[in-house]
């Protein structure tokens, strides 16, 4: 079986997003699925939408490509959110769901804002630890 650290090396740039699009709308879809059925939470997870956005940036980093982990953790969170709001619409009356709105302004900013430096510190951290095990960040970028 091929290690997740073999795989990121050698996915191209185009690989990379469509897998980071394809994986945010999907737990976005869970995300806003389980939240009308449990009723618990109307909210976007704040879990999942920033943990997954520190999960990519990581890996990416930790595999050599720290040149794309920034981008594609935003991605990531960027894509979730916008999978949530859809889906969320989508949803619109089923199970007694009604449109999802943000808290406030202040919170929707707050959140915008932790996603790029969520992603910086999981690129720094995915990076010192590609150092630590020897692996040297990858200089060239694929198309």
């Amino acid at each position: 079986m091929t290690s997740t650290q073999d795989v990121y090396s050698t996915m191209s740039t185009a690989q990379v997003f469509t897998r980071v699009a394809a994986i945010a709308l999907l737990v976005s879809a869970v995300d806003a699925v389980s939240g009308r059925v449990l009723q618990a939470s109307p909210d976007p997870s704040l879990v999942l939408s920033l943990g997954a956005t520190a999960w990519v940036a990581y890996r990416l980093a930790e595999a050599g490509q720290a040149r794309l982990s920034f981008l594609a953790g935003v991605t990531m969170w960027a894509v979730y959110m916008a999978g949530f709001i859809l889906w969320a619409w989508l949803l619109i009356g089923w199970n007694g769901s009604v449109p999802w709105h943000p808290r406030s302004t202040t919170w929707m900013i707050a959140v915008a804002a932790a996603a790029p430096i969520i992603a910086i510190g999981a690129q720094l951290a995915g990076t010192a630890r590609a150092g630590r095990a020897g692996k040297p960040p990858e200089t060239a970028q694929r198309a």
